[in-house]
């Protein structure tokens, strides 16, 4: 399969790249201006107006997560739209045959806000390449003056940016403080995380990754997948209350969350023992993941296929991996395609 199972250093190495020399472009900053676009939906924004607020998504039609998050960037335009508000989504680093078209923007009829497209790479570096970003979907808020006030994901944090950014309350020079003393803490919990997932000392590994998420529960949402690991590993009621926290709030907006906690415990070569996998878990939380995405994404039904298969229903696992190689192309639906001849093969043996 081509999904990779998320280890505690993949995790913590994803996290860790935050924290590296301070980029030509932070929050505080004046942005600079969409100088290099070409506009394929609503109005254009050459300059930031005095009093008004803009939120970039940034963005591209390949990236899975970048999609999923397209409804909810659409439901902040209708939120705010009579407050001065207005959210741009910037399509960057397009792909040969997966470029941003109005075709494509006009075909969705959750995609109501501006929408423009980066000429010859020069808004990526403007922006993400300044800011020493590398991944999408990222956001960046520029407040009422024309300045960065927040970059973030935006399914993590962006709702409470925008309200406070609107009525004036929000402290970006705290938000920056806060942020520079998360990356401190990681750098001192690194080595003791590490440490304590190479030894298997689940309860050091919890105890150390409660300690780096109170720093700051947003930036480091994601190693809740980690501690979940952890606890399935040391206690299983805790493992149980923890994971459905996961699945009902911590993760609950978040497809590419909900998918990667499913793919931990049920993955082919998961962390967690065989007989501690809680495959009714992964199932929740997958199609959860499936509902948010439209029972489209192929690498989401791969997951839901897997934990049904896991389970010990066959015939559910071929009928939904059936629709993720349905939904898949490429090198992908060949590799989908293997898991698929083998739960048929588990289900004309049931």
């Amino acid at each position: 399969m081509l999904k990779q199972m998320i280890t505690t250093a993949a995790v913590i190495a994803t996290v860790a790249a935050t924290a590296v020399a301070r980029p030509d472009l932070e929050v505080g900053n004046k942005a600079p201006t969409l100088d290099s676009v070409k506009w394929l939906q609503g109005d254009t924004a050459n300059e930031w107006k005095s009093g008004e607020v803009y939120v970039l998504d940034f963005w591209a039609t390949w990236c899975g997560p970048c999609v999923a998050a397209i409804p909810h960037v659409n439901d902040l335009q209708k939120e705010y739209k009579n407050q001065n508000v207005h959210v741009i989504g910037v399509a960057i680093w397009p792909r040969e045959t997966m470029v941003p078209t109005a075709k494509y923007i006009k075909s969705r009829d959750d995609m109501n806000y501006a929408v423009a497209a980066d000429i010859d790479g020069k808004t990526a570096k403007a922006f993400m390449q300044a800011a020493g970003k590398n991944g999408i979907p990222t956001v960046m808020v520029i407040g009422k003056t024309g300045t960065l006030e927040w970059i973030g994901h935006p399914m993590d944090g962006l709702d409470d940016v925008l309200e406070a950014v609107v009525h004036d309350t929000f402290d970006a020079v705290a938000f920056q403080d806060n942020a520079r003393a998360a990356e401190e803490a990681l750098q001192r919990l690194y080595p003791r995380i590490m440490e304590a997932q190479e030894k298997q000392d689940w309860p050091t590994l919890v105890t150390a990754i409660d300690e780096l998420i109170e720093h700051n529960p947003s930036k480091f949402k994601g190693i809740n997948g980690l501690k979940y690991i952890a606890l399935a590993m040391s206690d299983a009621q805790a493992a149980d209350r923890f994971g459905n926290t996961l699945v009902s709030k911590i993760f609950a907006d978040d497809s590419n969350a909900l998918n990667g906690l499913a793919w931990s415990i049920v993955g082919p070569d998961s962390e967690i023992s065989a007989s501690k996998q809680d495959a009714n878990l992964a199932i929740k939380a997958a199609k959860k993941a499936n509902k948010m995405t439209k029972n489209s994404d192929p690498s989401i039904l791969d997951t839901l296929a897997r934990a049904y298969y896991v389970k010990g229903d066959a015939k559910k696992a071929f009928e939904t991996q059936q629709r993720a190689v349905d939904n898949a192309s490429g090198e992908m639906k060949a590799d989908l395609e293997e898991a698929l001849a083998i739960y048929e093969t588990a289900a004309k043996s049931m």
